[in-house]
């Protein structure tokens, strides 16, 4: 097998398999190697899905937006992916002991961070001085997340988008195992493309033009381009320079997320029923509760990041010791009487470098799209895509939109 392609993408996930798709599209003649570091399981990243208790529970993604994920839509529509729409909004446990208006919030915060001359200051630093120390707590537990308190304050209150604590909003039921296999699929038919798994990609140097790709296993891959579609942290670990002190790498960061699924005993179904009528934000590490199969009891117990998916990460094997932890803790983020609950299984996908994040803006740059660009071009005949680079950080759109962004066709046809 030769080891030489024109291009070479690292990473399997969503992004690299759309690079792959964009440059089929451009010159469906230039060789694309694709290496994903994890064995077939886990091959599509975030939107990898596994079998829980007989019911498909996917390891990431979650929903789509039909307002937001354009090129979403546009790819499940390419690939005769089917989807469906549904009406959908934030249901409060009773154990918020306060009024939640997410929409009403960020409007204020709006109005402020112009009246004050749009500072370049962390998410949590303006709006906890807006709504002062206890109403900011309120706000991040009316959210369901954390994963903006560090992020620049501009980017969370123009880009981050809170649909999921709006009353009604139009979702979208996606079968992600589906599109990822689909996807796939339609990249490895060109006969000059190719997927290897279990390829650990742990350094890219330059060679002569082009460049050669070293994995854990010992192989070199040689190449003209390369697109680094991965998370933070290896592109600090791959991308020549991405360590040091001063790169632009060093300014976005990744935070640990966790999806928590739990099946409950029958007898757990009806008090679960009452107070779990859709998607639910509670109280405390668990974040939001939401039902996906009510027949069989499975319950997404944990959506959580940050400071919630920390404390949970010890707690995560499926042992009885555990289950009866949860259900405690179920039981005490719904304000159920104790021992009503009874959970008989679980199973947890913890990521360490889950989400994304950016510094406040720092420099020269007039805007975060000027820091994109930068980001996603960190050398000639080199790219880096994904939702870490994305103006829509931690969804697909974002990921699919930093490959549209740099995966042109001039930087395809280029020497």
């Amino acid at each position: 097998m030769s080891l030489y392609s024109d291009v070479v993408i690292v990473g399997g996930g969503i992004a690299g398999l759309y690079s792959g798709l964009q440059i089929q599209k451009i010159s469906p003649q230039t060789s694309i190697t694709i290496l994903e570091r994890y064995k077939k399981r886990w091959f599509g990243g975030r939107l990898g899905t596994e079998i829980f208790q007989g019911v498909p529970v996917v390891n990431g993604a979650g929903v789509g937006r039909k307002e937001k994920d354009k090129l979403l839509i546009q790819l499940m529509d390419e690939l005769k992916v089917p989807y469906s729409e549904f009406k959908t909004g934030a249901q409060y446990s009773k154990t918020i002991g306060f009024p939640c208006n997410i929409k009403k919030t960020m409007e204020h915060l709006r109005k402020e961070y112009k009246e004050k001359g749009s500072p370049r200051v962390a998410f949590k630093e303006f709006a906890g001085g807006v709504l002062g120390k206890e109403g900011y707590a309120q706000f991040v537990t009316c959210s369901g997340y954390s994963d903006y308190e560090k992020e620049d304050a501009y980017d969370t209150l123009y880009y981050y988008g809170f649909d999921d604590n709006y009353s009604t909003w139009t979702a979208l039921h996606i079968p992600w195992k589906l599109l990822v296999d689909t996807l796939a699929a339609r990249v490895l038919k060109n006969k000059n493309t190719r997927l290897i798994l279990s390829s650990n990609v742990v350094k890219i140097a330059r060679f002569n033009h082009g460049f050669n790709i070293n994995t854990k296993n010992g192989k070199i891959y040689n190449c003209q381009k390369v697109i680094v579609a991965t998370t933070i942290n290896i592109v600090r670990e791959i991308v020549p320079g991405a360590d040091r002190a001063n790169s632009i790498y060093q300014q976005i960061h990744a935070q640990p997320f966790l999806r928590l699924y739990g099946r409950f005993s029958k007898d757990s179904l009806y008090a679960l029923e009452t107070v779990v009528k859709g998607y639910t934000v509670v109280p405390g590490p668990l974040y939001k509760i939401i039902p996906f199969d009510r027949q069989k009891g499975i319950y997404m117990i944990a959506y959580c990041d940050n400071q919630g998916a920390l404390f949970l990460k010890d707690h995560l094997e499926n042992t009885a010791e555990n289950c009866e932890f949860f259900s405690r803790l179920v039981e005490t983020s719904l304000g159920l009487l104790p021992h009503t609950l009874h959970l008989i299984a679980m199973k947890d996908f913890y990521w360490k470098y889950g989400t994304h994040y950016c510094d406040p803006l720092k420099g020269d740059y007039k805007n975060r799209l000027e820091f994109l660009r930068d980001a996603q071009h960190p050398m000639e005949n080199m790219l880096v895509v994904g939702e870490a680079v994305s103006i829509n950080q931690g969804w697909t759109e974002g990921a699919l939109n930093s490959v549209v962004k740099a995966v042109t066709k001039k930087w395809v046809n280029m020497p």
